[in-house]
């Protein structure tokens, strides 16, 4: 009898691609790469800082890569 298989580890190929494609935008939103490389304020994107601008960019990202996971099926 094999034991049952994690549900935390992706068994499709497009489980594969959107977990490390989510992994990789939730590194562009944490502290090394936001605090040192993406925290200024110039220059002004609509109106908005740079910094503002990148997170809601990176966040649009991580949620698009969720819906694709969704219309996937995974």
């Amino acid at each position: 009898m094999t034991p049952p298989r994690s549900h935390y580890l992706p068994r499709t190929r497009s489980g594969r691609i959107a977990t490390i494609a989510f992994l990789a935008a939730m590194v562009l939103a944490q502290p090394p790469i936001v605090h040192g490389l993406m925290n200024r304020t110039e220059p002004l994107i609509l109106g908005t800082p740079f910094l503002f601008a990148y997170l809601f960019g990176v966040y649009c990202l991580m949620i698009a890569v969720l819906i694709w996971a969704l219309r996937k099926g995974v």
